[in-house]
């Protein structure tokens, strides 16, 4: 999303007057390094090139500030210390083909401390769900149980229309309460093993109601990923089980040639659905009654397998054969399938074949020489009573603590703890001054390298008097009118409205109180890229720009939502785009 709408955000004016840097391989390096990060490849390397690219395009980012970018923040940090290359990374492939040899398979462990687990959780959800309460506990909205119902009953707030539930008082009343006190308890219950499960299904649920709501999917969806890490480990070992197949293929390699020990590994560690059963040619093939009428020297020399039909198969028949079954590796067994590929496949093959037939390549012949096993670190002494894993949890327990502090000066600053800080005189003491200096500067810091800000989100002042819908409708150059993908005729957002580009549309290009400057620049921007989008740049335009007055209410109310969307649309003005200049000629909304 941001890829497609750099233009957007960072021209001055989308495509009619460009950034002086062009963001399109910046974002594609930033999208190589996730991808690596995905494969776990590099995974150190890519981790830290996507946080520093997180500062740049999320951190220092203002007019599209989006909530769920502090969340991305907490957790593009974090990943750079936690072992997401332990099981079924490229990394660990490439440690076990360093260290292995004919002699040895090396497999490094694949367990990873549930610290790795509980560090992301605590930052991306459960700080999140603290910070959030000392807002609500001073929300007259969320104090009558209506934080669900009312962003939820508002048009320009929401992408579908769910009357249907919230036409439901009682259960929009028990949504409200029970996301309040699944917030305010989930800090402290996440981490024990008999709430994992339940709080895992409301999060997972609360989350996926939002999803379906309101425009802001990247928050729903990064959330609820957050949430399969508190699946507990004994149900992953069933799901894996599901897709533990009966073996397809017994492939027979050739137990001291280094490349076909390095080929079973590759195979096996790509092979997550058990696909493949690995047998050594001098332990089982010279044996296998299937092979009967094949000369030893001929097993050795070629690739034989033998699928569970009975069927046997050489060659490059074996690898694509395998290779079609292997999720990852799919689309390079269908390629060699088509030729031609299959040609060159083939061709590759007979190569590497031929040069085995003239001198069997072996440890001893081809040159190679066994690896050093490295060294487990974790019990290495520092001192007399203190290793290297003793070092290891205290830096781990002190960085958890910093976090905490980091959080609890956040929260200092909160709407409950300000109202706090009012009512018994203290916001107007000298020491109070003198904290909030550091307090502030801490703040700053926590919020742009780490993500821990604020977190008041659909509140009452989000809300409180906001009674406008501002869209716009273009009069296209064959006399037809449209509604640009902003505000559709319902008053719903439309596809340029959605996450980041949602909470600038909605709170700073309009806002409860209008700043006409901000709206006509905001206006500006949103109908130039519309323009481009629809090779109409060249062509002069004008944009028609419609208000729907709707209601903000105290209380709940039957059908709200389909009142608000049955308000007629009021004309507003309209803005111009003439041998590419922009002019505006905007109503005051609020007078209308």
């Amino acid at each position: 999303q941001l890829f497609y709408f750099r233009h957007l955000i960072f021209d001055k004016i989308p495509y009619f007057s460009p950034s002086e840097i062009d963001f399109s391989i910046p974002l594609f390096l930033w999208m190589a390094s996730i991808s690596c990060i995905i494969l776990g490849l590099f995974t150190r390397f890519s981790s830290v090139i996507n946080y520093l690219f997180s500062i740049v395009f999320l951190s220092t980012i203002s007019s599209y500030e989006y909530h769920m970018f502090y969340a991305y923040m907490g957790v593009n940090f974090l990943l750079m210390f936690v072992n997401t290359y332990q099981v079924f990374s490229f990394d660990r492939l490439r440690v076990k083909l360093k260290y292995s040899n004919s002699r040895i398979l090396y497999n490094p462990s694949r367990k990873a401390s549930v610290l790795n687990y509980y560090i992301l959780i605590l930052v991306a959800i459960g700080f999140v769900y603290f910070d959030s309460i000392f807002f609500k506990l001073a929300s007259p909205l969320w104090l009558k149980g209506l934080g669900v119902w009312l962003p939820a009953s508002l048009p320009h707030f929401t992408h579908i229309n769910t009357s249907i539930l919230l036409n439901l008082k009682w259960l929009i009343l028990f949504l409200g309460y029970l996301t309040f006190v699944f917030e305010t308890t989930f800090i402290f219950t996440f981490y024990k093993n008999k709430w994992r499960l339940p709080l895992q299904i409301v999060g997972i649920g609360l989350h996926l109601g939002i999803l379906i709501c309101f425009p802001i999917p990247w928050f729903a969806l990064g959330v609820m990923s957050i949430y399969i890490l508190m699946i507990p480990h004994k149900y992953i070992s069933r799901i894996r089980q599901l897709f533990n197949f009966n073996h397809q293929i017994t492939f027979y390699y050739d137990e001291e040639c280094p490349l076909c020990i390095r080929a079973k590994i590759i195979i096996s560690h790509l092979d997550f659905f058990n696909i493949v059963a690995f047998k050594g040619v001098q332990t089982y093939g010279f044996n296998e009654i299937k092979f009967k009428n094949i000369s030893r020297e001929e097993l050795l020399d070629n690739i034989y397998s033998i699928t569970k039909n009975g069927e046997i198969l050489v060659g490059v028949n074996a690898y694509r054969f395998i290779l079609l079954r292997i999720p990852l590796l799919f689309l390079v067994g269908l390629v060699m399938y088509i030729p031609p590929f299959s040609i060159v496949a083939r061709s590759v093959y007979s190569r590497i074949a031929l040069n085995r037939n003239t001198e069997r390549c072996s440890e001893d012949n081809c040159g190679y020489a066994p690896p050093n096993i490295p060294q487990e670190v974790d019990g290495i002494k520092i001192l007399k009573s203190f290793s290297v894993k003793d070092l290891k949890i205290r830096a781990i327990s002190l960085s958890v603590i910093i976090l905490l502090f980091f959080q609890l000066n956040v929260t200092y600053h909160s709407l409950l703890i300000n109202n706090i800080k009012e009512s018994i005189g203290f916001s107007e003491t000298n020491f109070a001054a003198k904290v909030n200096i550091p307090s502030k500067a801490i703040y700053k810091l926590s919020s742009i390298f780490f993500g821990i800000t604020s977190h008041a989100v659909f509140m009452d002042a989000h809300m409180n008097d906001y009674n406008h819908i501002v869209a716009v409708q273009v009069l296209l150059p064959n006399g037809d009118k449209q509604f640009i993908p902003l505000i559709d005729e319902n008053g719903h957002p439309g596809y340029y409205n959605y996450s980041f580009n949602w909470v600038k549309y909605t709170f700073r290009v309009n806002s409860p109180n209008i700043d006409h400057s901000l709206l006509s620049s905001g206006l500006r921007d949103f109908s130039a890229f519309w323009l481009h989008k629809n090779n109409l740049e060249n062509y002069d335009v004008k944009f028609n720009i419609l208000v729907k007055k709707v209601d903000s209410p105290k209380k709940w109310t039957h059908d709200f939502l389909n009142i608000q969307i049955k308000k007629p649309w009021i004309d507003a003005g309209y803005i111009i785009w003439k041998n590419k200049n922009y002019t505006a000629h905007i109503k005051d909304i609020e007078r209308l």
